[in-house]
């Protein structure tokens, strides 16, 4: 009896053991702060994203997904972040910045946002300097021209430069407060500075050899001025340089390479038909290194021509005497797109033939006196397939169209502004017409 008794209450103890540990659990998941409730005790603000379509639109859309908690880490973890995106195509035909801020101002107000980023994905000018960003801290609004950010990787410089000038609009600009947002920046995780690539709290982007090779500067303005802080590409040849691969980058150039198929097919059909006769052969035995590269030189620039002027993508400076330097950046950027893609369908065009003269040429003919006359090695195969490569280029695709002509007109910077000035025209009318009705 005695040891049963003992037993219950052993059990009994157990059993007060059990629902004390359990009680203890429950009291310390009450002391512990609840995410979710803790996030709705915090005030919220909103950040409004004004991208041009296209390209800056792809990036924005990409961008709000990975800002809100981006920005909890390195502006202000004391509040709620919530990112709205508005694409608008003003933003993507104004080439005054000042303007632009203006339309982006009236954005904002409507829809009531604490802070606003324009990003448009036109080149930027103020005071005769190349603008990357701006930042006026007393209306809370921001513009980003991505384009001067350079060419890769664009993403990680547009979300590193928004956070940038997210911290300014809502920190402020002053020195005192950027030195104590660095203290701030220093005091992060070395994952979270990993994640932020080290942001330094007065520059755009991230450092690395470019800080010194393709500097952005910071400019505090004058009190009087409209900006509080600009970032500027200097000097002016590092702006042209960043800009122009920029627009290179916007143009989409992977898109425009697309359409070179149909030249392609026709030039490697005149190509292989000129592979079965001896005189090519011979030309490539006789053929000096000089020479040779001369003709791909001249062949590479007619097939570039030929596309521009073909497809009437060249802006000439009479047209619009007062946007000299920036037709003079679209016609760069155009140039460097086309020029792109040529030299991807010239490499393309080259490694077929090498294909094929393995193919088409038995050896014993080529090396016998109707031929060469010689022992034809590798080197020789490659030399052959080079000039070949050249000729159909030349011979073979001037004069024939490329495959899709809208792609190659929407890779220059000229015909989608146009576009994007044709479709707010039709909106000014369709709403006109709303408003009489």
């Amino acid at each position: 009896m005695q040891q049963e008794e003992e037993q219950k209450e052993k059990y009994q103890d157990s059993q007060e053991e059990e629902k004390t540990s359990e009680e203890r659990e429950e009291e310390e998941e009450e002391s512990m702060p609840d995410s979710e409730s803790d996030d709705a005790s915090k005030e919220e603000l909103i950040v409004g994203i004004v991208p041009a379509p296209e390209a800056a639109s792809d990036l924005s859309n990409k961008l709000s997904n990975d800002l809100s908690n981006l920005l909890q880490d390195y502006v202000d973890d004391a509040y709620t972040w919530k990112v709205e995106v508005v694409v608008d195509s003003y933003v993507g035909i104004e080439e005054d910045a000042d303007k632009t801020m203006q339309h982006a101002q009236r954005i904002a107000d409507q829809k009531e946002w604490d802070y606003t980023v324009a990003i448009t994905d036109i080149p930027l000018f103020k005071d005769n300097e190349f603008l990357v960003a701006e930042v006026d801290d007393s209306e809370a609004i921001a513009q980003i021209s991505f384009p001067a950010l350079g060419i890769a990787p664009l993403y990680k410089r547009v979300r590193s430069s928004t956070l940038q000038l997210i911290s300014e609009m809502h920190h402020g600009t002053s020195e005192t407060v950027r030195d104590n947002e660095q203290k701030r920046i220093d005091g992060l995780s070395k994952a979270k500075r990993k994640e932020l690539h080290s942001l330094n709290s007065r520059e755009l982007i991230k450092r690395g050899p470019q800080k010194k090779l393709l500097p952005i500067s910071r400019v505090v303005t004058e009190d009087n001025e409209d900006t509080a802080v600009r970032y500027c590409a200097r000097p002016k040849g590092n702006g042209y340089f960043r800009v122009t691969t920029g627009m290179v980058r916007a143009n989409h150039p992977w898109q425009v390479i697309s359409t070179f198929k149909s030249v392609v097919a026709i030039a490697f059909a005149t190509g292989a038909y000129a592979l079965i006769f001896p005189t090519v052969w011979m030309l490539a035995d006789h053929y000096t290194l000089t020479r040779a590269i001369t003709l791909m030189v001249i062949s590479y620039c007619a097939m570039t021509s030929w596309i521009i002027l073909a497809h009437g993508l060249w802006e000439k400076k009479s047209d619009s005497p007062d946007k000299r330097s920036l037709i003079k950046l679209h016609n760069y950027s155009t140039l460097f797109t086309i020029g792109l893609g040529v030299a991807v369908y010239y490499f393309i065009l080259l490694a077929c033939f090498l294909i094929a003269v393995f193919l088409f040429i038995p050896p014993d003919l080529l090396e016998s006196e109707d031929g060469i006359g010689r022992e034809a090695g590798f080197g020789y195969y490659i030399y052959l397939s080079w000039l070949v490569t050249s000729l159909a280029t030349v011979i073979g695709a001037i004069g024939a169209g490329l495959e899709d002509e809208e792609t190659v007109l929407k890779g220059t910077y000229g015909y989608r502004q146009r576009k994007r000035k044709e479709y707010l025209q039709e909106q000014e009318k369709e709403q006109e017409k709303k408003e009489e009705d």
